[in-house]
């Protein structure tokens, strides 16, 4: 019935559209801007939501991430182009397991 009373009022809705589709939903994705150094500038202050990078690259490399039924992982490619795991040390802020800052500390070997 509304349907028919929006047609008659030639009232158009238009045709929902979706976001494009993801062709790899769990793969690694660029995630770099969610970073910061701890000598950045605001790292402490205005980016204090960002996870902060222990590096030798800082976020001058792109640091990418994944996750999968809740667990997450991420990884930065050194100069030669060689994968590096980074590893995720949680820093509690709060009172809750889900109150913290992500400290990502970037495996050499």
């Amino acid at each position: 019935m509304t349907a028919l009373t929006l047609i008659s009022l030639g009232i158009c809705v238009p045709a929902a559209s979706a976001d494009p589709v993801d062709p790899d939903p769990f793969g690694y994705k660029d995630l770099t801007s969610m970073f910061v150094t701890p000598f950045d500038r605001g790292a402490f202050g205005e980016n204090a939501d960002k996870s902060i990078i222990l590096s030798p690259y800082g976020t001058s490399r792109t640091i990418e991430c994944a996750s999968f039924h809740g667990q997450g992982w991420c990884r930065q490619f050194d100069h030669l182009g060689n994968e590096h795991d980074l590893y995720l040390v949680k820093v509690p802020t709060g009172s809750t397991e889900w109150d913290y800052r992500g400290v990502y500390v970037y495996n050499p070997f």
